[in-house]
C-alpha cells in the first residue's frame, strides 16, 4: 500500500453490522508485535501505559503512514489526556527507548521528521543477551567442569536424545564463541545416535585445548577412538595414558640409542687418535 493510500470502503450496510465489521476487520491490516517485545518489555524499563503507546505508535506507523502522529490523536485512541501522553513520549525519549529521526519521502522528495525505534531493538537486544547467558549459567549448573575446556553433563543420566542435544550445542556455542549452523546442529545429533555424550564433550576439550574450533578436527577426533573401538570415556583416558607411557619409553630408548652411538664414536676417535 503506498504513503497516501487508504484501504477502500464498500458501500455501508447498516442491517448487516457483524458481516461489515468482518469485513473491517481482515482488511484493516494487523499491526504485529514481537513476542520477545511481550516478554522482556518490562525488563527494558517501559511501562504498561508506555507498552500501549508504542502499539499505537506502531500502528500509526502502519496504517495510517504517520511516522510522528499527534498527542491529540494519540491521546484519543487510548482515552488519556494529551498532557499524559506529551510526558510518556518524553519519558520514552529520556530513556533511549524510541528516538527522533529525519526519514525521506519518496512520494514527494521531502524530508519529515519521525519516531526511531531502532533504539528500541537495541535495548531488546540487551535484555535478551543477559536472559540467555542466564539460561546458560542455569545450564551450567548441571554441568561438571573437566579442566579448563567444555562442561560435562552430570546426574542427568535420564535426558532425553533433544536435551541432550540442547546442551551440547549450547556448550559447543560458548566455547566456540558463536551460534552453530545447522549442519553443525545436525552433525551433534548424529554424534549423540552413534556414541556417549561424554567423549563428544571430551573431543570438544582436546580440539579447545589445541585451538582447533571446528567441527572437522573434532570429527577427526571421534572417528580415531571409533576406529579403535573405544566406547567410553574410561576407555579413552585408558588408551591416551598407554599412549602416552609408550611414547615416553621410545623417546627415552631413542635418547640413549643416540647416546651410545655418540660414544661409540668418540671411542673410534680416541683409538685412530693413538694410532695415527
Amino acid at each position: 500500500m503506498s504513503p497516501n493510500r487508504r484501504p477502500l470502503k464498500k458501500e455501508f450496510d447498516a442491517t448487516n453490522m457483524t458481516v461489515y465489521f468482518g469485513s473491517a476487520l481482515f482488511t484493516s491490516g494487523i499491526t504485529g508485535i514481537p513476542n520477545l517485545f511481550l516478554k522482556y518489555y518490562r525488563e527494558v524499563g517501559i511501562t504498561d501505559a508506555e507498552m500501549m503507546l508504542i502499539i499505537q505508535l506502531l500502528r500509526f506507523r502502519n496504517e495510517e503512514q504517520q511516522l510522528m502522529p499527534g498527542t491529540e490523536a494519540l491521546a484519543g485512541c487510548l482515552a488519556a489526556d494529551p498532557l499524559l501522553i506529551e510526558r510518556q513520549i518524553k519519558s520514552l525519549l529520556d530513556k533511549k527507548i524510541i528516538g527522533i529521526t529525519n526519514y525521506y519521502n519518496h512520494s514527494d522528495g521531502s524530508i519529515v521528521q519521525g519516531y526511531d525505534f531502532e533504539p528500541l531493538v537495541f535495548e531488546l537486544s540487551e535484555v535478551w543477551a543477559l536472559n540467555q547467558k542466564r539460561e546458560l549459567d542455569h545450564i551450567a549448573q548441571k554441568m561438571n567442569h573437566k579442566g579448563k575446556g567444555p562442561e560435562k553433563i552430570e546426574d542427568e543420566p535420564d535426558l532425553s536424545f533433544s536435551a541432550q542435544q540442547k546442551i551440547l550445542c549450547q556448550t559447543f556455542e560458548k566455547e566456540f564463541g558463536r551460534l552453530l549452523s545447522p549442519m553443525e546442529v545436525e552433525q551433534i545429533a548424529a554424534w549423540i545416535e552413534e556414541m556417549e555424550v561424554d567423549l563428544i564433550l571430551e573431543a570438544l576439550r582436546q580440539a579447545v585445548m589445541r585451538g582447533k574450533h571446528n567441527f572437522k578436527y573434532i570429527g577427526s577426533i571421534l572417528l580415531g577412538w571409533k576406529k579403535n573401538n573405544l566406547r567410553t570415556l574410561q576407555e579413552v583416558m585408558e588408551y591416551q595414558r598407554i599412549f602416552s607411557e609408550n611414547r615416553a619409553k621410545q623417546g627415552q630408548r631413542k635418547t640413549e640409542t643416540e647416546s651410545g652411538s655418540r660414544m661409540d664414536q668418540k671411542k673410534k676417535a680416541l683409538m685412530r687418535s693413538m694410532y695415527s
